[in-house]
């Protein structure tokens, strides 16, 4: 695939639905369904709980480009406790300078489809956790119809891979504190996140697993970005993981009842297993925060 300037830019094949499967699997804990009846009291259409999870709250303010949010977005997702990030530490992403992130989404925008992808209705910059468990910096774009991904080059001012998934895809959105399994020899990461599947139920093949550079895995795992926890920034909803997730649930709402009326996708509360064992190349890669753009000391990369 190639943008408007010619380069060449790695993308996935999109995710469409193949079939009206319902799934099978699920995690352990609360969960609520939406479909695609207006019966709620709420100011999201068809959103209904089921079970515990009663404090779920649906009144974030939409995602803003801006610095800092004219309301409230303190984290509903759990944090790394103690972390705070300097002023300098912040400076030295080169997705917090001056117009750099409306520049990639900019960027982002070009590749869309405005008949396939309908229009944008929320960005923001967040951290995604891949399959090997390495956390990379990633432009998120919402739009009525599809939830695109991009890995943008801060540097380089460019897009190097462009990934869509089509929201009426999307059976699962779970939203809780990241887990290794029991036997795992892995540090807690002690904070949460969100996950979204489109896999109904099935786990990924071992070819998938056993691959770093599958992009081909049937879900997406997404934390807050780093920025949020330097002081200045912990109610931007720009790196808030939780202003995505309100959203992304609204938008999916909506296009359950065009496409897929009668169904319904599952959002779950509870723990999201991260299946990493004693995985000693991720640790080195998420503590030398290889996965973001950096100034780290007169090198940029």
């Amino acid at each position: 695939m190639a943008n408007t300037n010619g380069e060449n830019v790695i993308s996935t094949q999109d995710v469409h639905l193949e079939d009206d499967r319902q799934h099978q699997g699920s995690f352990s804990g609360a969960t609520l369904q939406i479909d695609g009846v207006d019966n709620q009291n709420g100011d999201e259409p068809g959103v209904g709980f089921r079970g515990s999870g009663q404090n779920f709250n649906r009144n974030r303010p939409g995602s803003t480009m801006s610095r800092q949010s004219v309301r409230s977005t303190s984290s509903r997702t759990s944090m790394r406790p103690g972390v705070v990030k300097s002023d300098s530490m912040t400076s030295s992403y080169f997705s917090y300078k001056e117009d750099s992130l409306q520049l990639a989404v900019e960027e982002g925008k070009k590749m869309m489809n405005p008949d396939v992808d309908g229009e944008v209705k929320g960005t923001w910059l967040l951290t995604e956790i891949d399959h090997w468990n390495n956390e990379k910096e990633r432009v998120v774009i919402l739009t009525d119809t599809s939830l695109i991904t991009l890995k943008y080059h801060f540097i380089l001012k460019r897009v190097v891979e462009f990934r869509r998934v089509m929201l009426h895809v999307i059976d699962t959105v779970a939203v809780g504190d990241f887990r290794y399994p029991d036997k795992s020899l892995m540090p807690d990461r002690r904070h949460g996140g969100i996950q979204i599947r489109w896999n109904k139920g099935e786990e990924p093949t071992w070819a998938q697993k056993w691959n770093p550079f599958c992009l081909t895995i049937p879900f997406m795992t997404f934390c807050h970005h780093p920025i949020i926890y330097n002081p200045k920034e912990t109610e931007t909803t720009t790196y808030n993981v939780d202003d995505f997730f309100e959203s992304l649930i609204q938008c999916i709402s909506n296009i359950y009842k065009k496409k897929r009326p009668g169904e319904k996708v599952t959002i779950i509360e509870g723990p999201i297993m991260i299946e990493s064992y004693a995985n000693l190349s991720s640790m080195l890669f998420n503590d030398s925060g290889l996965g973001f753009f950096r100034d780290r000391n007169g090198l940029c990369y």
